[in-house]
């Protein structure tokens, strides 16, 4: 402590060292904020590592048992995988891996590689698996081309614009899509094989090895070494036409251009991507950690004017720009923070001098400097979470500088001695500032710790954390150093116009300390059995307003983005002209709102601004011809008085009932997933559909649902072809035939080779014209090794069933998902679930015993979630607890004030129903409102470290009684606690009252902070006292009936005990 109150009276005496401080705090912390990133949201930690393996041709089947389960098997004993998902889908096989947080992703990827790598028995026709480690980047533009041009001259163009904007140096990830992949077909029909008596080994093999290139060594000349090398690889299709296939008897070539037709097309897959009704070309812009979005932002903005002055028969559209987004949250979250600031500096100077406030308030821009500087070590971004941990700190920042401030000014008002008076006003409160802050730093601490589905509020803790550490040093030493000035605390002379309007607001703070707070505390005290029913009556009302629905609570509030997509799918197997036509009419519905909308609101601009329109996937899941959604994007809804559920229930109206559709969904997505996600295990396929089809009747009967959907899709109907005992006569098996039936129906892939940036396969197959129908494989010659053919139909008998559309595992077991969203987007999921997990799971474990059950979406995040805060927040608690007891010595007062966190968490959630019931807004307690609550625990004990020690300061020191300190401690602190209390809440209030989608995301925390902070401080001044008391009473009455004696409440007080035992001690020693 000596050695804190040299420096503070070093500072003091020597205030260029505090202008010094502050001159590199400015520099500093501008050369680091100039030197942050820009970013929409913080970067999650790279967790994900993704396994694909290409096997063209298999079916899922085949795919799970020749590839997944390897795979799966061989990474068992690996140390540091979470979970272990994977797809078996035809064609191809994908795994992820989800790695535990403590471990290091390089090692696990490392030994993922090795056991994959080791794996010998994969299917002869599989290709090598891919592994690789899924990158942490975030969407920085949607870019659309459109013209009145080809696909093809569309993909070159979008090629080249993607090389551009590689070429300028801020951009390095960009993903083109809205087109398949380019290959060479080589169809050659059944008729023309027979006629020139050519199977299709012997046209793959022409292709094969006749196009390439060869080098075969060289000769080493004495003088000269000359390479020997082939070059006979074409990559244009006329070229590769001219390829010989076999050279006849009379000298003459058959050529393949002779036998078939070459052409380089699109692959024939469902891959189609409309802007606004018109065939486009998506470029997605990405940017990593370590890239700014504003130098990407206009550096394509720059791009996309120069191109369309360039360019007449395409166009490049910014369809969205995340800094624009970026920009609009910074404008809301600067004027918010500026209107919360102003009204922090008025509070400030209405209870204290102007220039004693410009100080104080000083801390604030000081600490943000700091936390600049700070930040620069962990990579810090500037984001929209950053920024409202900024605004969040605003009003916390101030406290300790507006405790020491009060202190001083209190001196001062006695002694009229500035220097003096920022000594001891400042070391009398050292204890109490330091503790308080500390606990705040503490209770933020486990934001750190976070994973999943809140690994961002990483930011906003750093953000708070390096403020309030910053924070301490300007306080402790800056501080002092400027209000110890004249210039800053003077006696004011009577005349003059200053003098007045401080006497005028002294005497108001006056009346309202010493008449109305002085009277109400003097009477909760006089009736502390009823002040005690009030306090415990408040607790119970708000326990009966949530238990009845007055205070709605859920897991995860429902924010809107500015998008919803409409997704449909049928039957798999249905072609994708079928899809793109429900496409287009949906399209048109949704600008037809948008007209009806615009004639209703009398306005001219678009109030849906993009429609993307996706043939061959759907939002929720679905890929193939079968498949396929519109994404709708559309203004800010707030100035016409709707909301996204409003706008989609107009256009869901407009579509109507789609019953031929096997899923239909209109909404938006939902960071932590679906309301209900039930997932089912077994290793019984079987048994794993009836109890997903038994999950999804039950579900289909609670009310409160809708669109009830699993992730398995019934697959295509599948041709079964079994061997007739004549085939196995001829010498012929089952790899004969589907090897025949597969080169001529799939195709058999002959080579593949770059042609620029594309990797081009070659296939050799049967013309489209000749694989529309059944008849036409029926229609099947089979050749046999000695070149006889036979009729399909006398060498093997088929069935038509329906086969699977692919194979879902979870950490090893077969897996379905059954999802369902909710019919009222505000309703309370936490009942629902309670109803699935009581009711609906147990009959459906006891009905199919093999299988489990595991949730997922909202369900398995507020798990995570809640057992996160247990551990995480559990040992802050315990932190804050010894810290508390470490300073005032004292078990019973260190409880007491922890009491104040849970009446403040109450406060929070009351303060969710007061704003709900303001605003008309359904705004409910939520995982987000109790991240909010654990930052708030640190700041509620703010004021009771404060009120108590002024309390033990007043006992022990000035001989105060203990009912006497208590009185006169809340008179003495009511200032101080009132002006951090308001400046906390004056911060956030303007946050709280906006109504864009930007601060929804954020509106819950501050709702906690703030009301929390109120409701807190209304306890702490009125209750706390009492409390005091009652703890004393207590105490007294222990006493009383162990020794029989009744003491004083002086006896039993530990601040005088502990003094009374330190005088012994200096006895004794």
């Amino acid at each position: 402590m000596n050695s804190i109150k040299g420096l503070v009276a070093y500072f003091v005496k020597y205030p260029i060292l505090a202008n010094i401080l502050i001159a590199l705090t400015i520099i500093g912390g501008v050369v680091s904020f100039l030197n942050t990133k820009m970013s929409f949201f913080p970067t999650a930690k790279d967790r994900v590592i993704n396994i694909t393996v290409a096997y063209p041709g298999a079916s899922p089947e085949e795919m799970e048992e020749g590839v997944t389960t390897k795979i799966e098997e061989s990474l068992k004993s690996t140390a540091g995988i979470d979970e272990l998902t994977s797809t078996s889908s035809e064609n191809v096989a994908s795994i992820s891996i989800l790695t535990l947080d403590n471990y290091d992703i390089d090692e696990i990827y490392t030994e993922v590689k090795n056991a994959v790598d080791g794996i010998s028995s994969f299917p002869a026709g599989a290709e090598k698996p891919i592994i690789f480690k899924q990158r942490q980047r975030s969407t920085a533009q949607w870019l659309g081309l459109t013209g009145d041009v080809s696909l093809k001259t569309l993909k070159e163009y979008a090629e080249q614009i993607e090389d551009d904007l590689m070429a300028t140096g801020f951009i390095s990830q960009i993903n083109v899509s809205g087109f398949p992949a380019l290959e060479i077909s080589i169809e050659v029909s059944e008729e023309t094989l027979r006629r020139y008596n050519l199977t299709f080994d012997q046209v793959v093999s022409a292709v094969r090895l006749n196009n390439r290139d060869i080098s075969a060594g060289s000769i080493k000349g004495s003088k000269e070494e000359i390479l020997i090398r082939s070059k006979a690889k074409q990559t244009d299709a006329d070229d590769i036409a001219d390829i010989i296939v076999r050279s006849n008897t009379d000298g003459t070539k058959l050529r393949l251009r002779d036998i078939a037709t070459i052409k380089e097309q699109f692959a024939d897959e469902p891959s189609k991507g409309l802007l606004n009704g018109r065939e486009a070309v998506f470029l997605e812009v990405r940017k990593l950690e370590t890239e700014d979005l504003t130098q990407i932002s206009e550096a394509v903005s720059e791009y996309v004017t120069k191109f369309n002055d360039e360019h007449d028969a395409v166009e490049l559209t910014t369809t969205w720009d995340f800094n624009n987004m970026l920009n609009q949250r910074l404008d809301l979250l600067t004027s918010n923070g500026i209107v919360g600031l102003v009204l922090v500096l008025i509070s400030l100077g209405l209870f204290l001098s102007l220039r004693l406030s410009f100080w104080v308030a000083w801390g604030i821009p000081s600490s943000f400097l700091g936390m600049f500087i700070l930040g620069s070590f962990v990579g810090l971004t500037v984001n929209m979470i950053s920024l409202f941990g900024m605004i969040l700190v605003i009003g916390i920042l101030v406290d300790d500088g507006i405790v020491i401030a009060e202190n001083i000014y209190t001196h001062f008002e006695k002694s009229k001695n500035p220097i003096q008076a920022a000594v001891r006003g400042t070391l009398e409160v050292v204890p109490a500032v330091f503790t308080s802050v500390l606990t705040t730093i503490v209770a933020f601490l486990p934001l750190l710790l976070l994973t999943g589905g809140f690994e961002f509020l990483k930011d906003m803790a750093y953000v708070v954390i390096f403020s309030l550490a910053f924070s301490l040093l300007e306080a402790f030493f800056i501080l002092p150093a400027h209000l110890a000035s004249k210039k800053v605390l003077s006696v004011k002379k009577e005349d003059t116009r200053s003098y007045k309007i401080r006497k005028v607001l002294n005497g108001f703070i006056d009346y309202m300390r010493i008449n109305l707070y002085g009277k109400t505390l003097s009477f909760a005290m006089q009736h502390r059995l009823v002040s005690m029913s009030v306090l415990v009556g408040f607790l119970v009302v708000i326990v009966g307003l949530l238990r009845g629905g007055q205070i709605k609570a859920t897991f995860f509030p429902q924010i809107p983005f500015n998008s919803f997509n409409i997704n449909i799918s049928f039957k798999p197997g249905e072609r994708e002209q079928k899809v793109e036509a429900y496409l287009e009419r949906f399209n048109d519905a949704v600008w037809k709102v948008n007209d009806e909308l615009k004639q209703e609101f009398e306005v001219d601009n678009d109030i849906v601004t993009y429609t993307f329109t996706n043939v061959g996937f759907s939002g929720d899941g679905e890929s193939g011809s079968h498949a396929g959604n519109v994404n709708v994007m559309y203004d800010e809804l707030d100035p016409y008085g709707i909301n996204q559920f409003d706008l989609i229930n107009k256009i869901r109206k407009e579509i109507g009932p789609v019953p031929e559709a096997e899923k239909f969904s209109i909404g938006g997505g939902n960071r932590w997933g679906k309301p209900v996600s039930v997932m089912l295990l077994g290793k019984n396929y079987e048994e794993l559909g009836e109890a997903k089809e038994f999950l999804k009747k039950e579900l289909a009967n609670i009310p409160d649902l809708k669109e009830i959907q699993d992730n398995v899709p019934i697959g295509r109907r599948e041709m079964l072809f079994d061997l007739r005992p004549e085939a196995y006569f001829l010498g012929l098996t089952h790899n004969d035939i589907t090897n025949q039936l597969r080169q001529g129906f799939f195709g058999e892939e002959a080579q593949r080779f770059m042609k620029g940036d594309d990797e081009l396969r070659v296939w050799v197959r049967y013309p489209k014209s000749d694989r529309q129908s059944i008849s036409q494989v029926e229609d099947i010659k089979v050749k046999t090794s000695s070149g006889q053919e036979f009729p399909l139909n006398q060498v093997a008998d088929y069935r038509i069933e329906r086969g699977v559309s692919g194979i879902k595992h979870f950490n090893s077991s077969r897996a379905v998902t059954v999802e369902a969203d909710l019919q009222d987007p505000f309703a309370e999921v936490p009942p629902i679930l309670e109803k699935i997990q009581n009711t609906i799971i147990p009959q459906l474990q006891a009905q199919f015993p093999t299988v489990s059950v595991d949730y997922g979406g909202q369900s398995k995040e507020s798990a995570r979630a809640g057992k996160e805060i247990g551990m995480f927040f559990g040992g802050a608690f315990l932190l804050i607890f010894f810290i508390l007891m470490i300073t005032f010595r004292s078990f019973y007062q260190a409880l007491l004030i922890t009491l104040m966190i849970p009446l403040g968490w109450f406060g929070a959630m009351f303060g969710h129903g007061i704003e709900s019931w303001i605003s008309n807004r359904e705004l409910p307690v939520s995982l987000l409102s109790v991240w909010g609550m654990v930052a708030l625990s640190g700041v509620i004990i703010n004021d009771a470290v404060v009120f108590l020690s002024k309390f033990n300061s007043l006992v022990k020191d000035e001989g105060y009684t203990v009912y006497e300190a208590a009185y006169e401690a809340g008179l003495s602190r009511f200032r101080a606690i009132m002006l951090t209390s308001l400046t906390t809440v004056l911060g956030l209030y303007p946050l709280i009252k906006e109504t864009s989608f930007q601060a929804q995301f954020l509106i819950p925390m501050a709702i906690s902070v703030a009301y929390g902070v109120l409701i807190g401080t209304f306890i702490i001044l009125v209750f706390f006292p009492v409390l005091i008391l009652f703890f004393n009473d207590v105490r007294r009455a222990f006493k009383w009936l162990w020794t029989g004696q009744k003491p004083s409440r002086e006896e039993v007080e530990r601040v005088l005990m502990d003094e009374e035992r330190l005088e012994e001690y200096r006895e004794s020693a």
